[in-house]
């Protein structure tokens, strides 16, 4: 199982440079950037890295059709694969943030996304492309930069197309679109049935399994003080899985679901005020919810969290990403020391 991780944009393109030369030295196969509203562009920000990177790879997650048309997620990743010799990657998704914050409706949601990465997955390939989608449209396309076969292609393969996917319409939709498929705080309790979701998605369109890839974005909140872990974990908790019912039922009971949704407010104040207090919720509750979510505690602890790490792969999880929030670099360092070498790979 390889190792990626997942940054929030919050770092200054010098510091992803560093973050980025880091990964490579520990043997990370991808860094990812988040793409938020109120942030640096997220293409523009690895520049600097794929300039003095060698190895690793660069990756923006999750880009929407409703802020970026397909034309320019193909020119933008297209550009950022030639400049890093041939290693970059793209998630395209459902929307995030995006579509509320810039109060965009989003009709035929499922339709419009598999589109996208059907035009994006094209349009990298090398060759001339004409894609009249229902939603999405662009007649005689072909860059003559970063795609093999272009004036100044990057060498190898296009640059990797994932979708970003969960639940089973989205999943059966646009998988087998994408060369691999990212899930998002998948946990434990569902992660096989995904799987085999997946599986069954690409068999129905006629693919094959064999080289497709698939990640699951995992939160990691361990630092050396517990406590410290902790506050980060509980103020991060809002975003595991948007605290879902459908996430939340394959491991809660009915009644702590409906408690968890009705007191979803307490969950939403503690990120708001960074203090991860979360008011008027049990102990007991909070410490589940971190236990199928999160890898949280400190570097004394991983070792008897190997286990829970390696259930992903034994589901069929070939890739699991990491969601890195404060102190970064320390994470990885982490990462390079007390999970890499104990999960097995290619």
């Amino acid at each position: 199982m390889r190792v990626d991780v997942l940054l929030e944009p919050d770092q200054t393109a010098a510091q992803l440079t560093e973050l980025a030369q880091l990964c490579e030295r520990s043997g990370i196969q991808t860094m990812w950037l988040q793409n938020y509203v109120s942030c640096r562009d997220p293409f523009m920000s690895l520049v600097p890295a794929a300039l003095a990177t060698s190895r690793v790879g660069l990756g923006v997650c999750v880009i929407s059709p409703w802020e970026m048309h397909p034309v320019k997620m193909a020119n933008s990743v297209l550009t950022l694969h030639e400049l890093s010799a041939g290693r970059a990657g793209l998630v395209i998704g459902g929307g995030g943030e995006w579509p509320a914050r810039l109060g965009f409706a989003t009709p035929r949601r499922v339709r419009a996304v598999r589109e996208a990465i059907e035009l994006v997955h094209a349009g990298c390939s090398g060759k001339p492309l004409s894609y009249p989608g229902e939603i999405w449209k662009v007649w005689g396309y072909k860059p003559k930069f970063g795609a093999p076969g272009s004036v100044t292609g990057a060498p190898g393969a296009p640059p990797l197309i994932y979708a970003g996917a969960n639940q089973p319409q989205m999943l059966r939709a646009t998988a087998p679109a994408a060369d691999g498929v990212m899930y998002s705080d998948m946990p434990r309790a569902r992660v096989a049935e995904t799987v085999r979701q997946t599986h069954a998605a690409l068999a129905e369109k006629g693919r094959s399994a064999d080289g497709y890839r698939i990640s699951n974005i995992w939160a990691w909140h361990v630092k050396a003080d517990r406590q410290v872990a902790l506050t980060e974990a509980r103020r991060e908790l809002l975003l595991r899985g948007l605290l879902d019912r459908w996430y939340l039922e394959s491991f809660l009971s009915p009644e702590d679901c409906e408690f968890v949704e009705k007191h979803k407010s307490a969950f939403f104040k503690a990120y708001r005020s960074r203090d991860g207090v979360i008011e008027g919720v049990p102990e007991s509750l909070v410490h589940t919810l971190l236990d199928n979510f999160t890898i949280t505690g400190t570097p004394d602890e991983l070792e008897g969290r190997m286990s829970e790490l390696l259930a992903f792969q034994a589901a069929g999880v070939h890739e699991i990403c990491f969601r890195l929030h404060d102190d970064p670099a320390d994470a990885i360092k982490l990462i390079a020391k007390h999970v890499i070498p104990h999960l097995p790979r290619d």
